[in-house]
């Protein structure tokens, strides 16, 4: 054991000592210039190499540059996905013509172009069917809110893109914006609003409406208090408070307000979500913010009460007048 130990002693204490260099000093002259000699020709071998790397990478790019400006050539134009605008107008917009390079096509360029000019269009992608066909993949935005504008109304989707900006009418399910100051809308592009923090928060809400699917939203407020509150079916006002857990809160204030329609479908009242995770429904407590809206049923009801009341007023003077004329003809023939 103990020679083993030794052994292992004497081999670990054993050190490696690398060939010393030949010092250039007890060289001779002619031993120092074939030194230097190889040293020039490796240098010079390596300028070559690189040389000659550099020339076949050039080559190689010339040979690609080549058969791209020969070969796939677009000569087909595809338009796919939804149908908001007619292929001869997606296919104008996108910038791509007959005869570019296949794989010289942007799409984000061609993206950037269409969302601009055709401004229902959410995005595009560029899809390459070899060896000269490309095909554009439309999605399509729909209007989420609408700003009334003049005599028509400013459509805008769930973020914030002015779709239109003289729409005569809105559809189902878009909520009449009220209570902002419209500083800009280029159709197209984002919209503005009182401030670049109201803008922000509206373009929030917007699109939390839109991921909730919240349905019969009718109306969106900006209070005085600078608080966004939406408007349900024009009768319950949803208070949201702070963009907290927004998305919840919508779906919150929704489920609530279903429960409350299977009590009464035509309760008027005020939904509270502001506070989590309650909703609390204040009823006969209507909105104190007003809501562009269309007239009430009962108040064109009246109103065609009335019509019919001044129809039945002017036909009694006929009906007097004949009567005097019947008269005026008997005397005569007397």
């Amino acid at each position: 054991m103990e020679q083993n130990k030794r052994k292992k002693k004497g081999r670990s204490a054993t050190k490696i000592i690398p060939p010393k260099k030949k010092k250039t000093e007890n060289l001779s002259r002619d031993e120092v210039r074939s030194i230097n000699k190889k040293k020039i020709r490796r240098k010079r071998k390596a300028k070559r190499l690189a040389l000659l790397a550099g020339l076949a990478l050039v080559v190689a790019c010339a040979g690609v540059a080549l058969v791209l400006a020969v070969f796939f050539r677009i000569s087909t134009i595809q338009v796919k996905g939804d149908k908001v605008y007619s292929e001869k107008d997606v296919v104008a917009k996108s910038g791509v013509e007959i005869g570019d390079n296949l794989f010289l096509a942007n799409e984000e360029k061609v993206n950037e172009s269409l969302t601009a000019a055709l401004p229902y269009i959410d995005k595009i992608t560029l899809e390459l069917d070899l060896p000269d066909t490309i095909i554009i993949n439309v999605t399509a935005t729909r209007e989420v809110a609408a700003l009334p504008y003049g005599a028509g109304f400013i459509l805008v989707d769930e973020n914030g893109k002015v779709l239109d900006r003289n729409a005569a009418m809105i559809r189902d399910g878009v909520a009449i914006v009220d209570g902002v100051q419209l500083k800009g809308a280029p159709v197209g592009g984002v919209i503005k609003l009182n401030n670049d923090q109201i803008t922000s928060r509206f373009i929030e809400l917007l699109g939390a409406i839109k991921s909730s699917g919240f349905k019969q939203l009718t109306g969106i407020v900006l209070t005085k208090a600078g608080e966004f509150q939406l408007k349900y079916d024009d009768r319950i006002t949803v208070k949201i408070g702070s963009f907290v857990n927004l998305e919840q809160k919508i779906r919150r204030a929704e489920a609530a307000i279903e429960k409350e329609n299977e009590i009464n479908a035509y309760s008027i009242g005020v939904m509270d979500v502001s506070v989590e995770p309650y909703a609390s429904f204040d009823p006969g407590e209507e909105s104190k913010v007003p809501v562009t809206k269309a007239p009430a049923t009962q108040n064109a009801s009246e109103k065609a009460d009335e019509n019919t009341a001044t129809e039945d007023e002017a036909e009694a003077p006929e009906d007097e007048a004949e009567e005097s004329n019947d008269t005026v003809s008997d005397d005569a023939e007397n």
